[in-house]
């Protein structure tokens, strides 16, 4: 028995369990009780043979679909705990650009999510380890739920800002996300989130942190407003743009992205352009990805970024060529080929990317699998 099915007959045998003492007998008790104690006897075991029907409907529904239940729940129970995530086992191969050839095997994500419903409510929480940092880093933590005709959220979340930040790493057209996102992107943060879908056009705005502050220790000092809108021009084509002001300890800076995507037949088409301006440097960057499914379980990809940092004499300029073959619906097998233009300045956050700070004809090959679950 896998450990999925112990966990799911446990929880049944101990709602049985509950059922089961939930309605004990009083008869020989009941004999010295006054008219008015025996109607409010009746009154508690009705209720409490309510909630024993309800506990063994429960159990009825779960035991229906154990062996492929992933989480403990029955039709429309208040609570609900659904257990899923994806782990990233990658293998590059970079060198050129006057750096030594590096190659070999990551993990550079295990991520493990919590998400269901809280009552009226729904909540997610997401960890993940990283072989790169050797952590266990809490990244999602927040409860969302119905305010004002819109969605009112609180914990630690992704502002609403870069659109390929905002995209689930698993669903990430390349190996990983570019550069350009690395560096400009919004990250978590602590704070409160207002969103509202209007039809064509929706709407978030988030008072939080700032960017990039997630899991901080206690009072931040710091401050950010974002807010982003997106408009369906076509039910194919959306077009988006977000701005932040960023009030920190050590700097307040100014960003704004614009961004469009377009979705029809096989071809999914994203370009953005984002900037800074202030203690930050009048920094900017631009990102044009593409897609097309050249058959139902394949799709192909070329991806071009482009950057300037203040300061850095040599643009940020890469190109990157791959597909996405996937086995199945939780096994996606990925790979890409990645060739700098320009040198790559050590100024850049390269994050999880694998590229390296070096000279032009940078060069890396990642290959990834990632399993969904």
């Amino acid at each position: 028995m896998n450990k999925k099915k112990c966990t799911i007959y446990g929880g049944v045998a101990v709602a049985l369990a509950a059922a089961t003492i939930a309605v004990p007998v009083f008869a020989d008790d009941m004999t010295d009780m006054t008219p008015a104690q025996l109607r409010a006897e009746a009154d508690r075991l009705e209720m409490a043979q309510d909630r024993a029907e309800m506990t063994q409907a429960v159990v009825r529904d779960v035991l229906a679909d154990a062996n492929s239940r992933t989480t403990f729940r029955g039709g429309d129970a208040p609570v609900t705990v659904n257990v899923h995530g994806f782990v990233q086992t990658r293998f590059s191969y970079s060198g050129g650009g006057g750096l030594e050839t590096e190659h070999g095997f990551s993990v550079p994500r295990a991520r493990l999510i919590l998400s269901g419903d809280l009552f009226d409510w729904e909540y997610k929480v997401s960890g993940q380890w990283s072989d790169s940092t050797n952590t266990f880093d809490l990244k999602d933590a927040y409860a969302q739920g119905d305010l004002f005709d819109g969605t009112f959220r609180v914990g630690q979340f992704k502002s609403p800002f870069m659109r390929e930040v905002l995209v689930a790493q698993q669903d990430t057209l390349m190996t990983d996300r570019s550069i350009v996102s690395n560096q400009f992107g919004q990250g978590r943060s602590q704070g409160v989130q207002w969103s509202r879908d209007f039809g064509v056009l929706d709407f978030a705005g988030a008072y939080t942190d700032g960017f990039n502050t997630a899991n901080g220790a206690g009072v931040q000092n710091g401050q950010a407003f974002t807010g982003r809108v997106g408009f369906d021009a076509t039910d194919w084509w959306n077009i988006g743009g977000a701005i932040s002001y960023n009030d920190l300890v050590s700097s307040d800076y100014l960003t704004y992205t614009i961004d469009t995507k377009v979705s029809t037949g096989g071809l999914d088409l994203t370009a953005a352009y984002v900037a800074t301006s202030g203690d930050a440097g009048d920094n900017w960057g631009a990102t044009v990805q593409a897609g097309y499914f050249c058959f139902d379980n394949f799709q192909g990809f070329v991806a071009y970024e482009y950057g300037d940092l203040e300061g850095i004499t040599e643009n940020l300029s890469t190109i990157t060529v791959g597909g996405n073959y996937f086995i199945n619906d939780n096994v996606k097998w990925t790979t890409d080929f990645g060739y700098a233009l320009n040198g790559i300045s050590g100024a850049w956050d390269l994050g999880e990317t694998g590229w390296r700070a070096g000279d032009s004809g940078e060069y890396i090959i990642r290959t990834q699998i990632q399993v969904s679950f």
